[in-house]
């Protein structure tokens, strides 16, 4: 962590035609920015600059603006940082930040602010990207905790050249107004009408989803639940042995409960993003397991009759040699293979009404070496009578950059899948569902993501036992993916300007197959239907107008399959309805 009074920072003094030059220019400073020098007349301070180790920066006032000459930038945008330390910020408010910005070359640069004293975890991050041509960026950010020494950070660690950056305004504003939303699907249905068949939910992070009117809107017009991408994860939640930190997590409950949407908790055992103190530490088993019925204690107990469902244990299963066993994490080798019995025991002892699933990724086809590994398991389990309910797909899944499949699954396998759980009585969500396009992204492979999404989606509608599916983000603008895949990008259904996707729209046309919330006919009304002898005509969009679309008819055929889908719906509503199944 970069503070006030580091100094392994450089600072080399030259020129700024010396390399290629990225630039920055803005609108004048306003009098309440915490931002004491953001014109850069004459001195860059209280500015500073940080490298890690191997890479080089200059940093230097030319023309009015501060310059970062980037001589190696490394691979990652933090390699490379300018920031500003010790600003007060207030617990509750938010704040404006603005700035302008060109690049003689085309480059990405992210910022973020809250980065002070311990946890280290409320913070904004966004990521934009630079042209030519000067522009102005401006963003809210909700602050979550009394912090008086945060820190604003550009992270512009890359491609050689020259930042520069001019009047830059971070200053205390009232709360943004969500704006109003239409669901900009065809059927006049958003994805969350139809809860009463199947619940679709979504991933947020905090303060970023509380700081983006836009995103909050999508979130509550769409979606009937969410599940928190990183508040409630070890490091976060228990940074400190016995100090639990809910800051993050009560922020988004309080949201969730307001706007009448459910919250999957996520995860109490996994052994990624555990804290130093229990990595670092030495535990035997009795100290180990005291340590994680502490943690599931504290979450599932503060929570109880909030939080419907909970990932007990998140991806315990890996490949060992030539064969897929207990991966060798703090939790099993420490206490040994039955800290799987145990967790789920425990969490049905805080919260004997919540849900529990264990979840894991690449488990989703019928026939992969792992996915069967887990099925047994699971099956094991439930033989033994350990309380688990639900097990989590999680769904990641990719088309690579040639535009090949394979990275895709076999939707049949997905059901067969989903058939053998069920026959064992445990049921599924898909938990973290996405598909990200290899760069460069054509129209080619939307069609593909959107095919990919649409039957998925379709599996879980037609199998008794599916009742959920959250995909793992809203948009682009906050994606894991492009810092975590290097070349892939685009994998969420709506798109940096929050406009929705092919996928969204495939997602809309499998569920105007269903009646919407349960009542017959419902899903076949709203925009884009019509009426005559072929039945509702299903459209895709074609061309934006405003904030609508106009709609395109893909065949007259597709009437009658609608409503042939139509009566379906209803017979999978009254085989629902006999499954013996556990649903929120």
């Amino acid at each position: 962590m970069v503070t006030s009074s580091s100094k392994n920072f450089i600072f080399h003094l030259i020129r700024c035609a010396a390399l290629p030059v990225v630039c920055f220019s803005v609108s004048p400073a306003s009098a309440q920015s915490l931002v004491t020098n953001g014109t850069f007349e004459e001195a860059i301070d209280p500015w500073w600059g940080y490298t890690a180790e191997e890479f080089i920066q200059t940093v230097d006032v030319l023309e009015g603006r501060m310059c970062s000459t980037i001589e190696v930038g490394g691979e990652n945008y933090w390699d490379v940082i300018i920031g500003l330390s010790d600003l007060a910020l207030v617990a509750g408010q938010n704040y404006r930040i603005s700035f302008s910005a060109s690049s003689d070359v085309d480059r990405s640069i992210r910022f973020k602010t809250g980065l002070g004293d311990a946890p280290y975890t409320d913070y904004f991050l966004r990521t934009i990207k630079l042209t030519a041509t000067p522009q102005t960026f401006e963003s809210t950010y909700l602050n979550l905790r009394e912090d008086a020494v945060a820190q604003f950070q550009f992270h512009i660690g890359g491609t050689p050249g020259v930042v520069c950056f001019d009047d830059i305004i971070i200053e205390p504003v009232a709360a943004p107004i969500v704006p109003p939303y239409t669901t900009p699907s065809l059927t006049g249905h958003a994805l969350k009408d139809y809860k009463a068949i199947i619940k679709m939910g979504t991933a947020v992070d905090t303060p970023t989803f509380l700081s983006q009117p836009a995103h909050n809107a999508i979130l509550t017009g769409e979606f009937s639940m969410f599940t928190p991408a990183n508040s409630m994860k070890m490091n976060i939640i228990q940074g400190t042995q016995g100090v639990f930190d809910w800051v993050e997590t009560d922020a988004l409950l309080a949201f969730a409960e307001a706007n009448a949407m459910e919250f999957h908790g996520h995860p109490l055992v996994w052994h990624t993003q555990a804290p130093a103190w229990l990595e670092d530490g030495e535990f035997d088993r009795d100290a180990m397991i005291a340590v994680m019925y502490a943690h599931i204690d504290a979450l599932v107990g503060r929570y109880v009759g909030r939080i419907p469902y909970w990932d007990v244990v998140n991806e315990a299963i890996d490949k060992v040699g030539e064969v897929y066993d207990f991966r060798s994490t703090i939790w099993h080798d420490r206490i040994g293979p039955d800290f799987i019995d145990l967790a789920f025991q425990r969490a049905r002892l805080v919260d004997p009404n919540a849900l529990l699933l264990y979840n894991d990724y690449n488990i989703e086809v019928m026939g992969n070496a792992k996915a069967d590994r887990v099925f047994e398991l699971v099956k094991d389990m439930k033989t033994r009578g350990i309380p688990i309910d639900q097990v989590g797909f999680q769904g990641h899944w990719y088309i690579t950059e040639d535009g090949g499949s394979s990275g895709l699954p076999d939707a049949a396998a997905v059901r067969a899948n989903m058939a053998r759980y069920e026959e064992i009585g445990v049921g599924v969500q898909i938990t973290e569902f996405d598909v990200r396009i290899g760069l460069p992204i054509t129209p080619e492979k939307q069609q593909t993501q959107a095919r990919v999404y649409q039957e998925i989606l379709q599996a879980c509608i037609d199998a008794p036992n599916c009742s959920h599916f959250t995909v793992w983000g809203i948009s682009d603008i906050d994606s894991w993916v492009p810092s975590t895949f290097e070349n892939f990008d685009s994998a969420h259904l709506f798109d940096a300007s929050f406009v929705a996707k092919p996928a969204y729209h495939a997602f809309t046309n499998a569920l105007a197959l269903l009646p919407a919330d349960g009542t017959v006919g419902a899903g076949t009304g709203g925009a884009g239907s019509g009426t005559g002898g072929a039945g509702p005509v299903v459209t895709t969009p074609t061309t934006k107008s405003g904030c609508s679309y106009e709609p395109r008819p893909i065949s007259a055929a597709s009437g009658w399959r609608l409503v042939f889908a139509s009566l379906l719906g209803l017979a999978l509503l009254f085989r629902r309805g006999l499954s013996a199944r556990a649903r929120g």
